[in-house]
């Protein structure tokens, strides 16, 4: 199988590879000075998701991870928890010599970054979720059966000129570029007979779901001691139904994170660091700042 779309990273990064808890993690690193980031991506995504991002947060250390099942990372059968995806990256922080960082996460990854400050609050320096982490699909409407049926992911096998036709076609960022093409494309790969489909098999992707079901944010983010900047992307007007799940959790979640930080971003989209890189960066910037001034 080979990715679709692949790239080299952008201009500084150095593609290597990682160790996490028994797996092999895909990592880009940016060397810089000053307080240490990570970037987790989402579900069904991968660390070239980051690449609108990482311009804005020149002369910052960064790496960005596939984390285990995604990307270039090993795919185990199983081992998708909370608790083994968190030791990945406290095995990868290890490795790169990290004792603290600032944790990013976007969707799926911004529940690992909040289970990661929960369980290592003396490595994290400051917490970032970008639209997930901090309210579990349980708050949308229907019983588990009916939510897991609707988090399915689509089984695309098209030829690649054809996913690529119709994924351009609604860019978040509102144009599709190369550098947008090159930090979406690599989510999926194509196979011996020439088709293309997601790299993330969806076995796989449904364990994912099912520990997403199972997240209790209050649970874990009363947990976090550090700051913790938890973004809400909603659509302009009015709500629907998970963008107003969203918004009750962030007013709940207000009484039992010690150093809360919430956000809402109207009119921004589901993947918002392809839609507005430099805000996102801008708000890391924000969280590293925090730290250097005890903030």
């Amino acid at each position: 199988m080979t990715a679709l779309g692949v790239a080299p990273p952008p201009a500084g990064g150095i593609d290597f590879t990682l160790p996490g808890d028994g797996v092999r993690l895909g990592a880009t690193r940016w060397p810089g000075d000053g307080t240490p980031i990570v970037l987790l991506h989402g579900l069904a995504s991968q660390r070239r998701f980051w690449n609108l991002v990482v311009p804005h947060l020149a002369g910052l250390p960064v790496v960005a991870i596939d984390q285990r099942g995604h990307g270039d990372s090993d795919r185990p059968a199983g081992g998708y928890d909370l608790d083994s995806v968190v030791g990945d990256l406290a095995t990868a922080m290890d490795a790169l010599g990290w004792s603290r960082a600032v944790v990013v996460g976007h969707s799926w990854g911004g529940s690992v970054a909040a289970t990661f400050a929960a369980e290592h609050p003396e490595r994290t320096l400051s917490l970032v979720a970008l639209d997930g982490g901090f309210a579990s699909p349980r708050a949308a409407d229907g019983d588990r059966a009916d939510i897991r049926k609707r988090l399915e992911p689509p089984r695309w096998v098209l030829p690649p000129d054809e996913l690529v036709q119709m994924i351009s076609s609604r860019p978040p960022g509102g144009v599709w570029t190369p550098e947008l093409a090159a930090a979406v494309l690599p989510i999926f790969e194509v196979g011996p007979a020439g088709l293309a489909r997601a790299r993330l098999p969806f076995e796989i992707h449904m364990q994912i779901v099912d520990t997403l079901l199972d997240y209790d944010e209050i649970a874990v983010l009363s947990r976090v001691r550090c700051a913790a900047w938890l973004v809400s992307c909603e659509p302009v007007g009015t709500p629907d139904a998970w963008s107003a799940a969203k918004s009750t959790a962030l007013e709940r979640l207000a009484g039992h994170v010690a150093r809360p930080r919430l956000l809402r971003w109207g009119g921004a989209v589901h993947d918002v660091p392809l839609q507005w890189p430099a805000l996102v960066a801008g708000l890391i910037r924000a969280a590293a700042a925090d730290v250097a001034t005890g903030g």
